[in-house]
């Protein structure tokens, strides 16, 4: 028994000394560390100021151009191209094209001036706005 605890107390005082305290020694330098750059630069998944246009193409899991600008009046036209999985464009005040894929399109007027925030609901994070302003 005495064997097996003094068995137990050697790795234990032996890691409470290698976790040391702060005691008042010196210690030794490090070598200087080098800032590190990130191996694929950052861009905004949206640009500062919406682009000036009426048409949006629908991708798989992004609208392009997602911040659009037009004046009241306008309609705005939203087109599935070729190749793409089913998407829809739904706004928070009901109006949506409903779910569509390759070759589809959708157009809305904006008569008020607003911003017009819409997603795909069947895409979380895919969102856009439209920004109608005089």
């Amino acid at each position: 028994m005495k064997f097996r605890l003094s068995f137990l107390a050697i790795p234990a005082v032996a890691f409470a000394a290698a976790c040391g305290g702060g005691g008042s020694s010196p210690t030794s330098p490090s070598s200087p560390s080098t800032p590190s750059t990130p191996s694929t630069p950052s861009t905004p998944s949206t640009p500062a100021t919406p682009v000036l246009t009426n048409s949006v193409s629908v991708g798989d899991n992004f609208f392009d151009p997602a911040n659009i600008q037009v004046t009241p009046g306008t309609t705005v036209t939203w087109s599935w191209p070729n190749g793409v999985s089913i998407h829809n464009v739904t706004f928070g005040d009901g109006q949506q094209s409903g779910d569509k894929g390759p070759g589809s399109s959708y157009s809305r007027t904006f008569s008020t001036a607003g911003t017009f925030n819409y997603t795909c609901t069947l895409h979380g994070g895919m969102s856009g706005s439209v920004l109608v302003k005089t």
